[in-house]
């Protein structure tokens, strides 16, 4: 509301005061209770500025729609305030969409006009606060809410200097370096949540499991997501960033809420007085660091049931524990147990060796205490992504499972709930990041699987070039006599959950016609094949043919084999010397695309829908150089016991005599030796 605009008000509202004023003498002032209600209302609008507001039900409650969506208010947007009694959220009526509205907004979010017509914020101090600790604005609204619910908590800006897309290239999963993983099982495989560049076979469409046979390496758009600090400014979710150093406040009845559901739940370890709750709570203040984390923590490592690795009775490992997994790396075989109990046996640091579930657990609060919390990863954010210990960023990271943090987080909100806590001064220390998103990222869906690759494609009656593998290659060529006005083209997917568009019976026109297969996975991504038709167009084209289009310094056979290449001649220099005035493409002998190392025997180079073979003489393993493991090929191709065919055999007979025999081999030999060079011509 304006300045005028409020001063226009304030004077309908005195006309109406003197009248109300008559009412009151004439009529006993029946209605005085609504009138005087009416006139302390106060109004003012959402703070400018500020997007995308929730109008709720009640505080903190659902959402108000209309039309079937939630009513989002941004800045200007005026307000009559009815009622400011509760400080966090003010009852307020507005007009949205022709239809007058009564419900309940943050009041973070709200100016307030004055009676001069000026404004003040709802929580001025909040905002200062918010700027000077240097939040980005993409943070803030999720702050004011949650300060709005829990005036008492404290946030503070963790400035990493540390570029977004840095730490997102050091985080997501590389061949070999999987640090976060996620789990798969029958039920809910979450193939979408999977990475497809590490331990991924698109041919086959298996994934290799990390730990066990159910832990896979997470994909990197759910890295990213579990990577943004926003995605955990929410009430239940915000405990990723609370300081986990020891906190006298909490309490033995917050402990057992976190361990409700699990064995340790009001129970205490075999041959012990003590319950699990009380154990953690002297452990907390024994190494100095939150009984709720090291709650939350045990449970999140070691689950909900006893095993062998907290029951001191593994059969290597006898009456040792280890209730948070230390040293208990993971492996396909899924010994971790007995690796962290292997630790747990040996040394003398920590309490160890743990024989005793008391050790074990005052032990490993010791060690998360030093090595973790004390070292500026104190938090549940900074051990699972190390952002903050300068000294090994991105390594030094505790808890393989990338979305360990989000759950812990939950499970410490709960302990708060349960112990009556909630609303205590509580500090988040919550990392900034420089180049963020504008904003927070979104999880991917973990349904659908993502393989969108062709396992066979057939072009009824004629061949396809290159012949067809599962590859990255999507080019395709085919040649059709001039009275072919058709053809007939069927696919088959590598998963059987994926869909083919583009299929069947082609009509042709005459030259070049271009048919694209289109796969669409479950998952809803797309990979597209190109197939070139060319319908009456010569594409024979060898040295000795009149059809060839290019000048090269290569031989060029009838059987379209380039030879004539010297030993280790690199793709560029290749593609220089070749001459050819068209577009070009080079695949391996498994028709994966190859844009860089040596042209070797076996290679593919396709000019324009036309395509050749290459022959180094003496390389016949295909690396394009000449070294003692073709001199084996070359021996055991003699001998029996393998043989080599196409391309390979013709790269083999070096003394260009039609036949592989010992005085190949021998010329072989001589040339690694240095004593005679083989003839590429």
């Amino acid at each position: 509301m304006s300045r005028n605009h409020y001063m226009k008000y304030k004077t309908k509202l005195s006309l109406a005061l003197v009248i109300w004023s008559i009412s009151c003498i004439l009529f006993l002032c029946p209605f005085l209770n609504t009138h005087f209600s009416k006139a302390s209302s106060l109004y003012g609008c959402i703070t400018p500025g500020i997007t995308n507001v929730y109008f709720r039900e009640s505080p903190a409650g659902n959402p108000i729609t209309y039309n079937g969506a939630s009513i989002m208010l941004n800045g200007g947007q005026e307000l009559e305030i009815i009622s400011t009694s509760n400080s966090s959220w003010y009852q307020v009526t507005l007009t949205y969409g022709g239809i007058e509205y009564t419900g309940y907004v943050s009041s973070s979010f709200i100016t307030i006009y004055n009676s001069d017509g000026s404004t003040s914020s709802g929580d001025s101090d909040f905002e200062t606060y918010l700027s000077n600790e240097g939040f980005p604005d993409s943070y803030k609204d999720q702050l004011r809410e949650l300060h709005a619910a829990h005036p008492n908590w404290v946030f503070k800006a963790v400035h990493t200097g540390l570029d977004w897309n840095d730490v997102v290239a050091n985080e997501v999963n590389i061949k070999g370096r999987v640090n976060n993983m996620v789990e798969g099982y029958s039920s809910n495989p979450r193939y979408n949540w999977r990475s497809t560049t590490v331990g991924y076979d698109y041919k086959t469409d298996t994934w290799s499991s990390y730990d066990g046979s159910t832990w896979f390496a997470a994909s990197d758009d759910l890295v990213k997501y579990y990577l943004d600090p926003r995605v955990y400014l929410y009430e239940k979710f915000v405990f990723a960033f609370e300081t986990l150093s020891y906190d006298s406040s909490q309490t033995k009845a917050g402990v057992e809420s976190i361990l409700y559901g699990t064995f340790m739940y009001d129970s205490k370890p075999s041959g012990s007085s003590s319950t699990y709750s009380t154990l953690m709570m002297k452990a907390g203040k024994d190494s100095g660091v939150s009984p709720y984390h090291i709650a939350s923590r045990i449970k999140q490592e070691i689950g909900t049931t006893i095993t062998s690795g907290t029951n001191g009775q593994n059969s290597s490992y006898p009456g040792i524990y280890n209730f948070y997994n230390i040293g208990a790396y993971a492996s396909p075989e899924g010994n971790a147990i007995e690796n962290g109990l292997k630790w747990a046996s040996s040394g003398s640091t920590y309490g160890r060796p743990w024989t005793s579930a008391y050790k074990s657990i005052v032990g490993g609060a010791l060690y998360i205490g030093e090595n973790y919390i004390l070292k500026g990863q104190n938090t549940l954010y900074t051990q699972k992504f190390n952002v903050t210990y300068t000294d090994c960023l991105y390594s030094h990271q505790y808890m393989g499972n990338v979305q360990a943090v989000s759950s812990e987080a939950q499970k410490v909100y709960s302990a708060y709930k349960g112990a009556g806590t909630l609303d205590g001064a509580i500090t988040f220390s919550i990392p900034v990041y420089k180049n963020m998103p504008k904003s927070m990222v979104t999880k991917p869906s973990d349904y659908g699987n993502p393989n969108n690759y062709l396992k066979s494609l057939y072009v009824s009656g004629y061949d396809i070039s290159p012949r067809f593998a599962v590859s990255t290659n999507t080019a395709y060529t085919i040649s059709v006599p001039s009275n072919i006005s058709s053809v007939s083209i069927s696919a088959t997917t590598v998963n059987a959950n994926a869909s083919i568009s583009g299929t069947g019976t082609i009509s042709l026109s005459q030259g070049t016609n271009t048919v694209n297969l289109v796969v669409t996975a479950q998952n809803g991504s797309k990979r597209t094949y190109k197939i070139t038709i060319n319908r009456g167009e010569a594409t024979a084209m060898t040295n000795t043919d009149t059809s060839v289009t290019f000048n090269t310094k290569y031989n060029i056979s009838k059987d379209k084999l380039i030879s004539n290449i010297s030993p280790a001649t690199s793709i560029e220099s290749f593609t220089k010397k070749l001459g050819a005035s068209k577009d070009i493409t080079i695949t391996d002998s498994e028709g994966e695309s190859k844009t860089s190392g040596n042209i070797g025997t076996g290679d593919i180079i396709k000019v324009d829908g036309t395509k050749y073979k290459v022959v180094v003489y003496g390389d016949v393993n295909g690396d394009g150089k000449i070294t003692a493991l073709d001199l084996l090929k070359i021996q055991k191709h003699i001998m029996g016991s393998s043989s080599l065919k196409g391309a390979f055999l013709e790269a083999a007979n070096v003394k260009h005599s039609g036949s592989v025999s010992a005085l190949d081999l021998l010329k072989v030999q001589k040339h690694i030796m240095g004593s005679s060079t083989i003839s590429q011509k």
